[in-house]
This record gives structure tokens, sequence and C-alpha cells, in this order.
């Protein structure tokens, strides 16, 4: 028992030390997002930006593997006892709710391309926020597991809607509403095909992009990667 107890502490440490990474990570992101160009300088501010992306590059992989550490020792804490393993388990669906852990299984992925005119690029062939949101919400609705758009992972706490030229995914994380846009589901593969092939599911894009959608046996999702932080809601003490 105390064995059981003493892995759980290193857990729980571990988790610790990732989140901090986490909430490192998040800072470099906005640091570097923060650079302005200025004309004079540029030399020193690519310098800088490289030099930020290396040190996000860093912070990721250690951040993955100290998740995979805490994945092990929970394993370990959990060994042969029923109700460790329940608990585990518990632990192991909830992280997939919350988007916080890679997932993989059956799904579909959904191609979005939008038109082009005689002359490049249609300027009125634009994905709206609006369109995205229904889309994840019949995916949501066939039951899909879980989301992503151009691999950010959909969560309960994201957010879409345009932000200036772009649609901004999860408050940060920016895609271009006039380039190719790819989401993936995991779920049963033919109730998601199916809600895709009704006309209505797919209507917002017609005339402006070209959709296709295949369904897969083995698909991939990566985690949502940045912390979560809540300020207002707080669990009710009974």
């Amino acid at each position: 028992m105390r064995k059981i107890s003493s892995q759980i502490s290193v857990a729980v440490v571990c988790a610790i030390l990732g989140f901090m990474l986490a909430y490192q990570f998040r800072v470099l992101i906005r640091q570097e997002n923060a650079v302005t160009v200025n004309p004079y300088n540029s030399t020193d501010i690519a310098a800088q930006i490289e030099q930020y992306k290396k040190d996000r590059e860093k912070l990721t992989k250690k951040v993955d593997e100290l998740q995979d550490k805490v994945k092990k020792y929970e394993e370990a804490a959990a060994g042969r006892n029923d109700a460790a393993k329940a608990l585990l388990k518990e632990l192991e669906d909830t992280r997939i709710i919350t988007g916080t852990t890679d997932v993989q299984g059956e799904g579909i992925i959904i191609y979005i391309t939008p038109n082009s005119g005689i002359f490049g690029a249609n300027p009125d062939a634009r994905v709206s926020d609006k369109s995205l949101v229904e889309l994840i919400n019949e995916l949501k609705f066939a039951e899909a597991e879980a989301i992503s758009i151009n691999d950010i992972r959909i969560t309960g706490a994201t957010g879409i809607r345009v932000s200036g030229d772009s649609i901004s995914v999860n408050g940060e994380d920016r895609i271009s509403p006039s380039k190719k846009i790819v989401i993936k589901a995991i779920g049963d593969k033919k109730k998601l095909q199916t809600v895709l092939d009704f006309p209505e599911t797919l209507q917002n894009f017609k005339g402006i992009c070209e959709v296709k959608y295949e369904p897969t046996d083995n698909l991939k999702i990566d985690a949502y990667k940045k912390q979560y932080k809540f300020e207002y809601a707080k669990p009710v003490k009974e």
C-alpha cells in the first residue's frame, strides 16, 4: 500500500511538472505571436522567432515525455487491484472527454477545399466560422468521440469564431478560411458517414467549397496541449 501511495505521489509530481511546462509552452507561443516586424532589425527578429520555435519544440517533447511517465506510474499504481483499475479506466475516459490525451480508432476524414476562380483564388470562397461550428455539432450529434480541425483538438471549452482574416480556434490557434481544411472525427464511421450524406449537413459549403470525406479504420487525433484554467467555476460542496 505504501508503495502504491509513493507511486501515486510521483505521478502527481510529474503531472504538475507537465502542467508547468505546458504553461511555459503557451507563454512562448504568445511571445512569438507578439513579435512585430521591424524593417530595421529584421535579422534579429527572424533569429528570435527561430529560437522561440526551437524552445517550443523542446518543451513539447519534454511535456510528452512527462505525460508518458505519468501514465506508466498510474498503471503501476493500479497493479492488479480491481478498484484501482476501475479508477484508472475512469481517468483515461476523462482524459478522452477533455481531449488531453492522444486517441486513435475508426472514424472519418473530411476535406474542405475552397473553390478557385478562373485566375486563381476566389476571394468569395471562404469558409465561415458558423459553417464550421454547425458541422462540428453534426459530428457530435453522430456521437463522434474526438474531433480535430487542421490537427487542432476540439474540446468542450473550444471556441470557434472569425478573427481578422482568419478563424480562431481555442483562442490562439488560427486557420485560413480560404485554404484547405481537414477535419478528423473518431467514432462509428457508419454513423458519421450517414450524417454527412444528408444534403442539409453540408449545405453551407455548397457553391464555395468542394467537400469530400472518407471513412477509415485507423485514425489518430493528437491531444489538446494547453492547460485548462478555471477562474469562476468551482465544485459544489455538499
